[in-house]
């Protein structure tokens, strides 16, 4: 099956990548695809795909129209096939137990097997996967001096991490990834300190800012910070830490379904690790509370005030100029309302207000001071989010119950 019109080979280059976003997705309303997805096609290297990018791609894509009637019937059956391929992929993700037994194990197998065939690879090469050996270190030839050179090039890198010049780490680990005669394991530990610097960089670049989730481009951080996080885990399937640095990027994203499945497997693999437990309790109380009510989430759903008046006005037939003035005369009449309003103010962000996380808190905890449970609310979803104050899970929690109470 070919995604190129009019059977250009696809070259694995960034033009081939963008000409094919503008000319053909661009064009198309059945791909969605997310931030990660489109910037990976853009790229052009289909090595970097996951499953979920390929289907996506090969199942959206529009057929030519002077297609026979047999061409048709064939491209039919490889969509039925890549669909079986996808859902065998999500089985396997979304694993209540993360773990199968030997007889389901065989079963995907031959599923996967039987469909990879079909699509041109060798039944033998693929038997060879299924031998134990593939979790085994490969032999390969070490280059002595090559090794020393990238042993110092990461204990320099590391000592420049903890300097905080995170930009000189990656400089240097990165040439340690480069050398010959350097063992696959060791290039992943150096991947995952380039991953680990990357969004020690990020961080630091947004100077306390509130986080923006969306990655706009290839040269964001945290999107390269995923690709040598993956990288690591390539070279190295089974060690832990390569799964942890995929995990702690998706939850830098805010991407905490794929966050919790990154930690899962890797506390599978080391389950003493108290940092992978942290991590995953911490992504997994995010994503619980994402799926209770995300709508509440300012940065889900971002309107300034003008754009939630106007949206009540559209709705329920409020004039915007009515509820100001009676805004103004609360905030004249009662000290507390007109902090709140003012930390709403500051919190969405309004004609004459910027929004500022940090200002929208400090009203909020003005009010909440004088006993409102509303104010108390507004003060522990912030808490909870960590916007504009320290996030503490347990004091966010203190407050709702007593904003209940």
């Amino acid at each position: 099956m070919s995604i190129i019109p009019k059977d250009v080979l696809w070259d694995d280059s960034s033009t081939c990548g963008s000409n094919y976003l503008t000319n053909v997705i661009a064009q198309n309303k059945k791909f969605n695809l997310t931030k990660i997805q489109t910037i990976s096609i853009a790229n052009g290297d289909s090595n970097q795909w996951d499953i979920t990018t390929l289907t996506s791609l090969l199942l959206n894509a529009d057929r030519p129209k002077t297609l026979s009637q047999a061409q048709i019937q064939e491209l039919d059956h490889e969509d039925l096939l890549l669909k079986q391929l996808r859902d065998i992929r999500n089985k396997l993700t979304h694993h209540a137990s993360k773990a199968i037994d030997d007889t389901e194990f065989s079963q995907l197998w031959t599923d996967i097997t039987n469909i990879l065939v079909v699509f041109g690879e060798s039944d033998c090469e693929l038997d060879k996967l299924k031998d134990d050996s593939v979790f085994e270190a490969p032999i390969q030839s070490i280059n002595k001096e090559n090794v020393k050179e990238a042993t110092r090039l990461n204990t320099l890198g590391t000592q420049a991490h903890k300097d905080g010049k995170f930009s000189d780490a990656i400089a240097l680990f990165m040439k340690a990834t480069v050398l010959l005669g350097v063992l696959d394991r060791d290039r992943a530990v150096f991947y995952s300190n380039i991953s680990s610097s990357r969004l020690a960089l990020y961080e630091k670049q947004q100077n306390g800012t509130s986080s923006i989730f969306e990655i706009h481009d290839q040269r964001d951080q945290r999107y390269l910070a995923l690709q040598d996080a993956k990288l690591a885990c390539n070279l190295w399937p089974t060690w832990w830490k390569g799964h942890f640095r995929v995990g702690k990027v998706y939850a830098t994203l805010n991407e905490h379904d794929k966050a919790v499945n990154s930690f899962e497997r890797a506390l599978a693999l080391e389950h003493t690790k108290e940092e992978i437990r942290k991590a995953l309790d911490e992504s997994r109380h995010i994503l619980g509370r994402q799926m209770r009510y995300e709508h509440l989430d300012p940065r889900f759903s971002p309107r300034t005030v003008p754009e939630q008046l106007n949206a009540l006005q559209e709705t329920i037939g409020i004039n915007p100029e009515n509820l100001r003035m009676l805004h103004s005369l609360a905030e004249a009449t009662d000290s507390a309302v007109a902090d709140v309003l003012k930390g709403y103010k500051y919190e969405h962000g309004d004609v004459d207000v910027k929004q500022d996380y940090e200002q929208a808190a400090k009203y909020y905890a003005k009010a909440a001071g004088q006993g409102s449970a509303a104010r108390m609310y507004n003060l522990a979803r912030l808490t909870d989010l960590g916007l504009g104050v320290k996030k503490d899970h347990d004091m966010a929690l203190k407050l709702f119950e007593q904003a209940a109470a």
